[in-house]
């Protein structure tokens, strides 16, 4: 029995964790099923408990305990089916975004792997935040976003994208409208949560962004994604510029902190190993 009920206790426990990291549990999905696995976890404890006291043990109280646990051993089977689905679900939607993100960059050669180590740089600042604020984010929504966040440069002319030259006042308006265009691309799709922080992710603390928004209005997750950008820009050989050194990369977020980014994102990231950063792609 103590055995059982150690099982049916992790079993929750790692029902949550998962509920938690993929989107696809609805809080709705992860309601009913922790009402229906406590309930069947109850009765089953108090039918044992009611054998143990009881005198006799008559058909009725056999048929009710057996019903308890077929209806524990259901759920417990429906939530294994839900983590394969998961798994599965998972794997096809990275497959999804792998092949946006190569259709992004097949359009800008000098971006190549600019959307990963985004992603990678964010997923760095996450793991240090405090945890204050690690509760204010959905970390697989933040790790899309991430990964996303040029998903806008697809509607840009390649020829302005990559022009070799100083842009025009025009074609800088051009590509400004890139986080635009990534929230309208992800709109319709089952991505529509990221669009604002798609939106946000070229914002300043100062309201002096892309589209001026201000302060309050921009997601905590555009700006620890401004922050992995603008490091990731920074450390990265552009048409109009050679790369900067680490040391050189963080002096100038260092510098932006206040005004472009956020500094209490900048101060996290100052925490971060420089072997950390070396270890990523």
């Amino acid at each position: 029995m103590l055995y059982s009920i150690i099982t049916f206790l992790k079993s929750l426990a790692n029902f949550k964790v998962q509920a938690n990291e993929q989107k696809i549990f609805a809080d709705w999905i992860y309601t009913i099923c922790m009402i229906l696995m406590l309930f069947f976890f109850v009765c089953y404890i108090a039918v044992d408990i009611i054998f143990l006291v009881a005198d006799t043990v008559t058909m009725t109280n056999l048929l009710i305990a057996f019903v308890f646990v077929f209806g524990a051993v259901f759920v417990y089977t429906m939530i294994i089916m839900l983590k394969r689905m998961s798994t599965t679900i998972s794997e096809k939607t990275g497959e999804i975004i792998k092949a946006l993100v190569n259709a992004v960059e097949a359009k800008d050669q000098y971006t190549q792997g600019h959307s990963v180590h985004v992603a990678n740089v964010t997923k760095l600042i996450y793991e240090h935040l405090p945890e204050r604020l690690k509760n204010k984010i959905n970390k697989a929504r933040l790790m899309d976003a991430a990964i996303l966040h040029d998903i806008g440069k697809i509607g840009i002319p390649d020829s302005v994208l990559n022009k070799p030259g100083k842009l025009t006042p025009e074609e800088r308006l051009m590509i400004e409208q890139h986080p635009k265009l990534g929230k309208k691309i992800l709109e319709p799709t089952s991505y529509q949560l990221i669009g604002e922080i798609v939106y946000c992710h070229h914002e300043r603390i100062d309201g002096k962004g892309y589209f001026n928004v201000s302060l309050d209005k921009i997601p905590l997750e555009s700006r620890i994604i401004s922050v992995a950008d603008t490091f990731s820009a920074l450390c990265t050989d552009r048409i109009y510029r050679k790369k900067k050194s680490y040391e050189k990369a963080v002096q100038i977020i260092k510098d932006a902190a206040g005004t472009q980014l956020d500094e209490e994102i900048v101060e996290v990231f100052c925490t971060i190993p420089k072997a950390e950063f070396e270890n990523i792609v």
